[in-house]
């Protein structure tokens, strides 16, 4: 026992260690990135006229020649006061309330669409139930006499094959809060709905239908917190720190494959979180946050230039998002310009007769800005670097983090395990 309390106090020890080391290193973090932050203001202007001008001259130059002198003036202000409206929104600060909005528009839409599944679930099976009552005359229900199945038969049902009294114990993943709304409510009402329907009383069939749907909310719930915690231990920054594999792409896009587990406002603060699995989170959210903000601006431009007629079409959105996480396929281009193939002519021959129709647009990357800008090219490479660190740091806090949890455990079962005290032995 006094062993197994040594070791707990050591391996607490070191998480605080860990803490307090990943706290100091925290404010210089927060210095480069704010530091890459400003590279990246000073030479955005500059990108972006690049990029327009390569789409003007070389693209369609017949129509920018026909523009008269004050429409072009007009979109160079335009565009200057676009770029400079985009790079008062790039600070740390603001980067993180895009993330924080993003990921509470996230979960909005994550309960939204199970709220439609169990809905359409629900539906369906009303749909089905009313079906069947009207196939069956009232009348010949009523006083037809149910025969009984046929020996050795098989009955075929759609009901769950878990009794109620299962969720009401409890089942694993099933949060304690959720036990408590579910079991004095829905549970007695879904063990009392088989004897309350035989007698056809509908405040009863209202009651079997809330225990229903309290059911499937809970089974939704589980699946949620489910996959919240496979994210959370299957961590791609610390499988890739673990390999040792710190390519550019792993590292740019870590966390970004989704907002994460539900909301937490500690990884979309402004401040940068103690915790070194949290920085991990709290770092993709900025990285995707940032990647919004080019994305916007890129949309805005090129909305600016399909008014003007100097560009070939207008993306959507959506588009532009699936070419940023490497969902289509990109042709060769210019730095911070997108080339797709679209397999749709808006010509009047057949589209067999035709190549595909290929769409030139602006689509601001960091990669690109980077390759442009030698500054923020040696910012980023002073990010990675950190970045290896934080991974390593995250790692051997994860480890401690377990010895803690199962010292913690043994402790307990040690103590569960103990032989009560014999009040009668000890007066004597």
């Amino acid at each position: 026992m006094d062993l197994n309390a040594r070791s707990l106090d050591e391996a607490r020890r070191q998480l605080l260690a860990l803490l307090q080391q990943q706290e100091e290193l925290s404010p210089a973090l927060y210095r480069d990135l704010a530091l890459y932050l400003q590279v990246l203001r000073d030479g955005l202007l500059h990108s972006v006229q690049q990029a327009c001008f390569h789409l003007a001259t070389q693209v369609v130059p017949d129509r920018y020649n026909q523009l008269p002198a004050q429409r072009r003036q007009a979109f160079q202000q335009r565009l200057q006061q676009l770029v400079h409206r985009c790079c008062s929104l790039l600070t740390v600060e603001q980067l993180m309330g895009l993330a924080a909005q993003h990921q509470r528009r996230e979960q909005r839409r994550q309960l939204k669409k199970q709220q439609q599944i169990l809905s359409a679930f629900l539906g369906d099976a009303d749909a089905a139930s009313e079906a069947a009552s009207e196939a069956v005359p009232e009348e010949a229900s009523e006083t037809a006499p149910v025969a009984p199945p046929p020996a050795g038969s098989i009955s075929l049902s759609l009901d769950l094959p878990l009794a109620a009294d299962l969720f009401e114990n409890g089942v694993p993943g099933l949060s304690a809060s959720n036990r408590q709304e579910s079991a004095p409510e829905a549970m007695p009402d879904a063990r009392l709905s088989g004897s309350s329907a035989l007698s056809g009383n509908p405040e009863a069939t209202d009651s079997s239908e809330s225990a229903e749907l309290s059911l499937m909310q809970s089974l939704f719930e589980m699946a949620a917190q489910g996959i919240a915690a496979e994210r959370l231990s299957g961590d791609p920054s610390l499988s890739s720190a673990a390999e040792g594999g710190d390519s550019d792409e792993e590292s740019s896009t870590i966390g970004l494959s989704d907002w994460g587990p539900p909301f937490d406002a500690a990884v979309t603060s402004p401040q940068i979180p103690r915790d070194p699995l949290l920085q991990l989170r709290w770092w993709g959210h900025f990285e995707r946050a940032l990647r919004l903000r080019l994305r916007n601006l890129s949309h805005a431009v090129n909305v600016e230039m399909m008014r003007l007629g100097l560009a070939q079409g207008l993306l959507p959105v959506s588009l532009l998002d699936a070419a940023l996480q490497s969902q289509v396929e990109a042709l060769p281009a210019p730095a911070n310009l997108l080339r797709l193939a679209l397999p749709i002519s808006l010509s009047t021959p057949p589209p067999e007769a035709l190549p595909p129709t290929e769409v030139l647009t602006l689509l601001l990357r960091s990669q690109d800005l980077e390759f442009e800008q030698p500054k923020l090219r040696t910012c980023r490479k002073r990010l990675e670097q950190r970045r290896r660190a934080l991974r390593t740091m995250a790692k051997r806090y994860r480890t401690w983090q377990r010895r803690v949890s199962a010292l913690e455990a043994e402790q307990q079962w040690f103590q569960d395990s103990s032989p009560p005290p014999n009040p009668a032995a000890d007066r004597t």
